[in-house]
C-alpha cells in the first residue's frame, strides 16, 4: 500500500460553532484564522473559521 503525500486536512467552520470548535481541538486541529464577511446567512454578512490539523 502506497503511503499518502497528504500532511494536513483543512476544515472550514462558523465561528459560532463552539460546540463543533471543541470537538475538532479534541481531535487535534487548530485555529488559523478566519475569513471575515465571507459570505451571507440570513441577510447578514457571516464569517468562516479555517482550522487545520498536520498528520
Amino acid at each position: 500500500m502506497k503511503a499518502s503525500s497528504f500532511y494536513k486536512i483543512v476544515l472550514f467552520t462558523f465561528p459560532f460553532n463552539q460546540m463543533g470548535q471543541r470537538l475538532y481541538q479534541k481531535m487535534g486541529y487548530c485555529e488559523i484564522g478566519v475569513f471575515e464577511k465571507q459570505g451571507v446567512m440570513d441577510n447578514k454578512p457571516i464569517d468562516v473559521m479555517i482550522m487545520e490539523k498536520i498528520l
